[in-house]
């Protein structure tokens, strides 16, 4: 019984070998042919003479041909070169992958890739192209800390991005990266946290500029604008239970600077802001105008 299973393997073995075999010439046959038949038409424009001008007039006829012909910007393998270029921005390719898993991939369709990073050794990504998806996993020491999905539209023209940040545990995606599409007053990107928290902003090449949206489980919400993928400028904050809070992010996107606090009750309270923490002068105003002066410092109220 062991003996037949053993013949049966090394024929099963033989078959896979022979098959991979077969597909691999005949794809070497395919492009054989191909370079043939644009030989040929190549040699067309030498017919007639052979002389010295006729073949630099040919080869300008050849020129003004390209030059009119339109850029096919709207192919799967352009899509792929365009992606391919943007990581070896800082990626160089690394491809230790056995050769027959290789030949593996490329009869399924697949074409997977292994890249190193040109300023950490640490850093690797692994690329998989199937069809209209492009995946992208970044490693760090081994362990993976970020996925990519890119998929195509029906004609290449444009892609949408989902970025998963695996210690952050949030997923980012962002529409039209090409902008080819038309999104009008609309958000075209979204972050979602595990925690239910989400994000909805406006971008351009993923970078996130323009009014956004911030909501939370518990019903809070807060209106922010990104520019150049920070926050930054005026904020309004509306809390569930009616209070709302006017303040502004500056620099390393925390809270600067004043503030107000409305209570839904119609009292406020108008406070300072030092990097996220309370500080400074506050004052609080009542219903019937009388207002109560006190400080802050280090986040407390510091009483008299």
């Amino acid at each position: 019984m062991k003996k037949d299973f053993k013949q049966f393997l090394i024929l099963l073995i033989i078959s896979i070998f022979v098959a991979f075999t077969i597909s691999f010439a005949y794809s070497v046959y395919q492009n054989y042919q191909r370079e043939k038949k644009i030989n040929e038409v190549k040699s067309l424009f030498n017919l007639g003479g052979t002389s010295e001008n006729k073949n630099e007039e040919s080869k300008e006829d050849i020129k003004v041909e390209e030059a009119h012909k339109p850029e096919n910007v709207n192919s799967k393998d352009s899509w792929n070169n365009l992606i391919i270029t943007e990581i070896e921005k800082d990626y160089v390719l690394d491809d230790v992958r056995p050769f027959y898993k290789r030949l593996y991939d490329k009869i399924r369709g697949k074409k997977i890739y292994n890249y190193k990073s040109i300023n950490n050794e640490n850093e690797t990504l692994v690329v998989e192209m199937n069809d209209n998806k492009i995946t992208q996993k970044f490693f760090d020491n081994g362990k993976e800390v970020l996925e990519k999905e890119l998929i195509a539209n029906d004609d290449f023209s444009s892609y949408d991005l989902k970025a998963h940040n695996i210690s952050e545990e949030s997923t980012a995606t962002f529409k039209d990266m090409l902008c080819k599409d038309t999104y009008l007053n609309t958000k075209n990107g979204l972050i979602e946290y595990q925690d239910g928290r989400k994000i909805e902003f406006i971008h351009k090449n993923a970078i996130m500029n323009g009014s956004a949206i911030e909501t939370f489980p518990n019903g809070d919400k807060i209106e922010f604008n990104y520019v150049n993928g920070k926050r930054y400028g005026e904020a309004q904050k509306f809390y569930a239970n009616g209070d709302r809070e006017d303040f502004f992010h500056r620099k390393n996107e925390k809270k600067n600077g004043t503030s107000i606090y409305y209570f839904a009750n119609g009292e406020r309270e108008e406070v300072a802001y030092k990097d996220d923490v309370l500080e400074g002068p506050a004052i609080y105003i009542f219903n019937d105008g009388v207002a109560e002066h006190y400080e802050y410092k280090n986040g407390k109220r510091v009483e008299d």
